[in-house]
């Protein structure tokens, strides 16, 4: 994949972490265990597992791309 930001090559890989990972507004508040409309959900996994979500890396400009879509195919 070629980052969006300087078109160099982007590395593929995972964000893992024991917690679902969201995105939500600034200054918004997510209840840990409720999801909000606003709040998207970027990770898949279970509470056992963790969570995971597949990203692409660019180590030239220090961006992360998710593909959130994945979670629902």
């Amino acid at each position: 994949m070629k980052c969006p930001y300087c078109n160099k090559d982007m590395q593929q890989g995972v964000i893992e972490s024991n917690h679902i990972l969201r995105w939500k507004k600034t200054g918004s508040l997510i209840n840990r265990f409720k999801a909000h409309g606003h709040a998207v959900r970027l990770s898949r996994g279970s509470f056992v597992k963790g969570e995971s979500a597949e990203a692409w890396l660019c180590r030239d400009c220090c961006k992360v791309v998710i593909d959130y879509s994945i979670l629902w195919t």
